[in-house]
């Protein structure tokens, strides 16, 4: 009885004594084949007790990630030369023109893409070696045999049914997984799209995985500014777009694929993570070209489908309200839906009230004519006015909590506050424009007060009613809340109230901590140089600045996605 009894006693001393063992320790543990690995950050308490460096997790993801949180390490620093001075951390030059990007644009520009009909996916050919020439650093090909193995040193060899991946590749697609997904997207469900649909595809398409793994190592460098997780998403980033130059090659003959669109898509997506303002109008507008080349959405898987329309016109009607003079003018992507069009992780209930401030963005083409451009303003008054969460039919998933839909009618409740804020923006900026449109025969316009007469919520209304509704709400690692940029933004753009400077950048820089998205730097690059001008000629009523006269200098194509 005392020898069988032994072992019991003795698995069970071992399950309750001490820190239990674990398959997800530190580097270190692992490598030293030890157990008791608590998992602490920034250093396991393992380590710390026998005196040793600890090298971090290879799952990144097992605890929420803080800005400075290390990563990993390596013994020996990676060689490589200095960055450029158009670093992703800084505002970028308007006259900066990245190579990669340009040869991209050049392709589809040159492209002979027409309709065509649907064809089962595709994707290229992986291709670990290739490294090219990027927006911020130069890789240099001995890299690959020096750098490149310390930091995959450190990452242990993926297995199972990631071992056909590189060691960077599932390491970025697990925190993608895990991490990233979740904070990329406005809407955060079990059936997230960009995990339950976008991993599967990406684990038989090299092409969408490096995309993918772009994204993910962007997000990252963001989040714990982590140099080898930025020189990672420039080689994906650089990688992926050969993978496109390939594809482009090919679509003279050949269908572009869906994986190839979805590739552009992520482009897109990349640029605004990475907080970019020359670059993402191009892939916007070429994932335009090209779904257009394939007949349309229609013609598309119609999961694919599905995704690539909640992103696409999500980003359009962003890029509308900052970029009118650089997007394509006209949004034409039918619905894919045959009943009404699902719920999408980027667009929420904010999808009537984006393509509102879309029609805002067109009210300088009416210049030329008052009786119209009065009519658009009374009718996008009543659009607004009339407006509830409800009014857009859509199919929500099952899944979703109760206080997850409350905070989606909230973020676009507010979204709301921001139209009618942009409509007077908008109203103001025209009153000074002296410039009649192309072809135009330059007619009197209505002073501004007529125009604001139209608008039945003063402008300094909806900015108390939007900075208040936000005060309100936690601001935390709810995904929900990470769509607020563009509203803060007008708000801090269009307020006179000093005390609403702070607010804004605070609430701006919590949406950067919790969500790693880049753009919400830019904007609060825009707004602090706008309030310097304005404070600057504070004196002298004759004069004014306009925040899209700040973009227009800066030549910045700002995206408030």
């Amino acid at each position: 009885m005392t020898s069988t009894a032994l072992p019991a006693q003795k698995k069970g001393r071992s399950r309750r004594s001490g820190t239990p063992w674990t398959r997800g320790g530190c580097i270190t543990c692992k490598s030293r084949r030890k157990g008791g690995c608590d998992r602490a950050t920034p250093s396991c308490n393992n380590c710390l007790k026998l005196g040793r460096v600890c090298e971090g997790y290879d799952d990144l993801w097992v605890a929420p990630l803080g800005p400075s949180a290390p990563v990993f390490k390596s013994t020996r620093g990676p060689k490589r030369q200095k960055l450029n001075s158009s670093s992703p951390s800084q505002p970028l030059s308007p006259s900066s023109s990245p190579s990669s990007s340009d040869s991209w644009q050049d392709v589809w520009q040159n492209s002979q893409l027409s309709p065509q009909p649907i064809t089962p996916g595709w994707s290229i050919p992986s291709s670990p070696q290739d490294r090219v020439r990027d927006l911020d650093v130069d890789v240099a090909s001995h890299e690959q045999n020096s750098g490149e193995q310390d930091r995959l040193s450190v990452i242990p060899k993926p297995k199972g049914f990631l071992s056909h991946l590189s060691g960077h590749e599932a390491h970025y697609l697990q925190y993608h997984e895990a991490m990233a997904s979740q904070r990329l997207a406005n809407l955060e469900s079990e059936h997230n799209p960009l995990r339950s649909f976008l991993i599967p595809r990406a684990m038989s398409s090299p092409l969408l995985m490096k995309a993918v793994c772009a994204i993910s190592a962007m997000h990252l460098s963001n989040r714990t500014d982590s140099l080898d997780a930025k020189t990672a998403a420039i080689d994906f980033y650089g990688r992926t777009l050969r993978g496109l130059r390939t594809v482009m090659a090919q679509s003279v003959t050949e269908i572009v694929p869906d994986d190839a669109i979805l590739a552009v898509g992520m482009m897109c997506k990349y640029e605004v993570v990475r907080g970019s303002v020359q670059q993402w109008v191009v892939h916007l507008t070429a994932l335009h070209r090209l779904i257009a080349s394939r007949g349309g959405l229609g013609s598309m898987e119609p999961e694919a489908a599905h995704f690539l329309r909640g992103l696409y016109v999500y980003a359009y009607s962003m890029g509308r309200i900052s970029n009118r003079k650089k997007i394509l003018g006209s949004l034409i992507l039918a619905d894919t839906d045959m009943e009404a069009p699902r719920l999408s992780i980027y667009l929420g209930f904010t999808e009537d009230i984006l393509k509102i401030c879309a029609c805002v963005a067109e009210l300088p083409s009416l210049q030329g004519d008052d009786i119209s451009l009065r009519l658009s303003i009374a009718s996008i008054n009543d659009s607004l006015l009339t407006w509830t969460p409800s009014s857009a039919r859509l199919n929500i998933p099952q899944d979703l909590t109760q206080s997850t839909l409350i905070r989606l009618k909230l973020v676009a409740e507010c979204f709301r506050d921001a139209g009618f804020i942009y409509l007077h923006s908008i109203l103001e900026h025209m009153s000074r424009d002296t410039s009649p449109p192309c072809n135009a025969t330059p007619q009197p316009r209505g002073p501004i007060t007529e125009w604001s007469a139209l608008i039945t919520t003063p402008k300094q209304i909806a900015i108390d009613r939007l900075l208040s509704r936000i005060e309100s709400f936690p601001l935390d690692d709810n995904c929900e809340y990470s769509a607020l940029t563009f509203p803060l933004f007008i708000a801090g753009a269009e307020s006179d109230v000093f005390e609403h400077r702070d607010f804004v950048l605070q609430s701006l820089g919590k949406l950067q901590e919790n969500f790693g998205i880049g753009n919400t730097l830019r904007a609060k690059d825009v707004l602090r140089i706008l309030w310097a001008r304005k404070d600057a000629i504070a004196q002298d009523p004759s004069k004014n600045v306009h925040w899209m006269d700040v973009l227009e200098e800066l030549q910045w194509e700002l995206t408030l996605a």
